[in-house]
């Protein structure tokens, strides 16, 4: 197994992150625009787009999904909360950034909806869903052997945004809560910017770090 990743050219610079497994096999955590590029050298190293998992509905986190769902067969897994985001421009904020669009992001329907919990299995490799609201009401992190892939509930040194629709500031504290609670250690893999580590997120992050969560709620 082995990850990869890429950065969307549009003004989000939103990650993709891209599992192999060992019968070349690719999950795609998420689906921003995607250089064709990356398609290319996918399709000469023999890598087939098996599954998609979207952190969440949000409209830079699915700019390909249509297409690459159609071009693969490709299952696409999102949380039951976030699903309406799919097809729907005011949901997942493309009516909202619409200058940032040539085209409107193509609706998607027939996704999989996951549940906190739930595991998700391609070869040799198992995803955990975590539901983590507040940027979203469908957020969820995906949890693969030592790595987080936080989506945009947790970033390097800080936490998603909670002013769009369906965001919610005391949500995404309870989330941050829950994950300054795991024990383990993991390498954080976020939707946007750099990579982390959770101790280290846990030990200098301002949003995970200093709260007293009791008097907030």
């Amino acid at each position: 197994m082995k990850i990869s990743y890429f950065t969307s050219g549009t003004p989000f610079q939103t990650n993709c992150y891209i599992v192999t497994t060992d019968k070349n096999n690719a999950v795609f955590i998420d689906a921003p625009q995607v250089n064709m590029n990356v398609l290319e050298e996918l399709d000469k190293q023999g890598v087939k787009i098996t599954k998609i998992l979207l952190t969440h509905g949000h409209c830079d986190h699915i700019e390909s999904l249509a297409y690459l769902a159609e071009r693969y067969d490709a299952k696409v897994y999102i949380h039951e909360l976030d699903e309406p985001k799919l097809h729907d421009d005011y949901l997942n904020l493309s009516e909202y950034f619409a200058d940032y669009y040539d085209k409107p992001v193509a609706h998607f329907k027939g996704a999989h909806t996951v549940k906190d919990g739930d595991i998700i299995e391609q070869d040799e490799v198992k995803f955990k869903v975590m539901h983590t609201p507040g940027h979203t009401k469908g957020s969820v992190c995906y949890i693969m052997e030592d790595v987080m892939f936080s989506g945009d509930t947790l970033f390097k040194m800080s936490a998603g945004r909670t002013d769009m629709p369906d965001g919610d500031y005391g949500t995404m504290a309870k989330s941050l809560k829950k994950l300054d609670g795991i024990a383990e250690d993991y390498t954080l893999l976020s939707g946007h910017g750099g990579s982390s580590t959770l101790s280290e997120e846990k030990r200098r992050n301002p949003y995970m770090k200093g709260f007293d969560y009791d008097d907030m709620f």
